[in-house]
């Protein structure tokens, strides 16, 4: 799979969370995440932040909640255009594990949102 849009976004999360442990505190959740291309390919991403250090990247391990997005509204909920809540009462974003950790993820991508181009 080549490069998409959203690895920007997660190369980004990986250095913030690294170095912002209040955030790490908030959000203390695990997540894969698989981003769905314009082509239909798939990139799956894990994000820990209950592991020291934190994980940001594509090794397979324990999450407790997977979410399953297309890229393009992915990026509209990294730019606060769409609200996690939204996007999965839309079907735009699908969920299994521990739903309610789902709503952490404003405040994981919010954080590192700014630096990201989006």
């Amino acid at each position: 799979m080549g490069v998409l849009k959203s690895d920007a976004i997660f190369e980004d999360l990986k250095e913030h969370l690294a170095s912002n442990e209040e955030l790490i505190k908030n959000v203390l959740s695990s997540y894969k995440i698989n981003i769905k291309g314009d082509d239909g390919s798939v990139k799956t991403w894990i994000v820990d932040a209950k592991s020291h250090p934190p994980y940001v990247g594509h090794e397979e391990r324990p999450f407790d909640c997977e979410v399953d997005i297309k890229e393009k509204d992915f990026m509209k909920l990294v730019a606060g255009k769409l609200r996690p809540d939204q996007a999965f009462m839309l079907g735009k974003m699908r969920l299994k594990g521990v739903v309610g950790k789902a709503t952490r993820l404003k405040s994981l991508f919010k954080s590192s949102s700014p630096k990201a181009k989006l």
